[in-house]
């Protein structure tokens, strides 16, 4: 017999679904650990303080952006042009929601006319995003790399006419509704407490831990997720975080792992902010012999799903990147036609483990999951 609290979970996933939040479906016939995951985490109430909201603007699902046949068909009239400055195209969790955004904006009738790569440089995206202007778009789409030293170039882009949706972060000094329509984001904190509560009950509680953040601390998803570590270990008085190591490039993890075990040979748990520096902690540890570190992290692609099939990340954090371009291009086509935007629209978490990684990489990715993902969890996935 079903519990009544499993039961008004399983009801809010299944709301979720049917307003489209969240999709594909949730593959029928789960074990109840797997079925429990894949219900999506209570959305945080509010998101990065931004100006006129000090405390961090309310959050908003994606459902409350919709348009009538009429709005769509004066989209599709509109001649728009959009561009989406990427802070860098080297992970699922960026082309997925590339592919979304594209995809999204094309039904609405609005042309893509750029999509840049800065590779991590605030140099070269401020370029990407002038080539951007000068080539009239009426839209851009952009993660900042750095949201205070690049407050300058996105104020320029707002004072030329061109609307502005963020992804994840937001320049700083720049007010939703005048200065930028909206940011869209997922619940970075949930994912990190997650993360990390899932590697500390992995550890049985106690031990020395290390956290691998990117060096951009104004990047506010990063600095979430930094907080969800922190809030979780505050609450386990037996963990000890003995180095916080910050990379600009997640190979430089490989290196820093290293030195930190050689410091801390006893070293137990390792988070790392997303995908790609997990995956070099991995492998700078197994270089020297280590294959029992225990290592969480967020963000899920097929990739990172590989080390879960084969047990070396024992949990994910997961965003949903493609629901994430979508909503983007809702909001960005809401701009267009002058309807009043959220300041913040936020997806809940996705809690990945070995047990339900199948499910939630399909339901990341809205991709068949790859055979030798399959092959790899040996029928102890679904």
């Amino acid at each position: 017999m079903t519990k009544p609290k499993s039961m008004l979970r399983l009801l809010a996933l299944s709301l979720l679904l049917s307003t489209g939040a969240l999709a594909p479906a949730v593959a029928g016939d789960l074990p109840p650990e797997a079925a429990e995951l894949m219900v999506p985490l209570p959305l945080s109430p509010t998101g990065q303080p931004v100006v006129g909201y000090p405390d961090g603007a309310p959050a908003t699902l994606p459902t409350a952006l919709s348009f009538t046949a009429d709005e769509l068909a004066k989209l599709k009239a509109g001649g728009f042009k959009a561009g989406i400055a990427m802070q860098a195209l080297d992970s699922p969790w960026n082309t997925l929601q590339v592919e979304a955004l594209t995809k999204t904006l094309k039904e609405y009738g609005i042309d893509v006319v750029a999509v840049t790569d800065a590779k991590q440089s605030p140099t070269a995206q401020a370029d990407h995003l002038d080539g951007m202007v000068a080539q009239g778009v009426d839209l851009i789409f952009s993660v900042p790399i750095d949201p205070q030293g690049q407050s300058e170039t996105y104020q320029r882009v707002s004072k030329s006419g061109v609307k502005i949706v963020f992804m994840d972060n937001v320049a700083y000094d720049m007010a939703p509704g005048k200065d930028y329509v909206t940011v869209v984001a997922s619940d970075n904190e949930q994912n990190a407490v997650f993360a990390t509560d899932e590697m500390i009950a992995a550890m049985g509680g106690s031990g020395k831990v290390a956290l691998m953040t990117y060096i951009q601390e104004a990047y506010y998803s990063i600095a979430a997720r930094v907080a969800g570590f922190e809030k979780s270990v505050a609450a386990h008085p037996g963990v000890e975080v003995v180095a916080r190591e910050k990379f600009t490039q997640p190979r430089e993890v490989f290196d820093k792992i290293i030195a930190v075990l050689t410091a801390h040979p006893d070293l137990k748990g390792v988070f790392a902010v997303w995908g790609d520096p997990a995956m070099q902690a991995i492998a700078g540890a197994e270089s020297i012999g280590r294959t029992d570190l225990i290592v969480t992290t967020n963000d899920l692609g097929p990739d990172s799903a590989l080390y879960v099939a084969r047990d070396q990340i024992v949990a994910i954090g997961a965003q949903l990147p493609y629901d994430l371009g979508i909503a983007e291009a809702q909001a960005g086509a809401a701009a267009l036609l002058g309807k009043e935007v959220p300041p913040y629209i936020s997806l809940p978490s996705l809690r990945v483990k070995k047990i339900n990684l199948l499910s939630a990489l399909e339901q990341v990715t809205k991709q068949p999951v790859p055979d030798e993902i399959v092959k790899a969890c040996a029928d102890a996935c679904f």
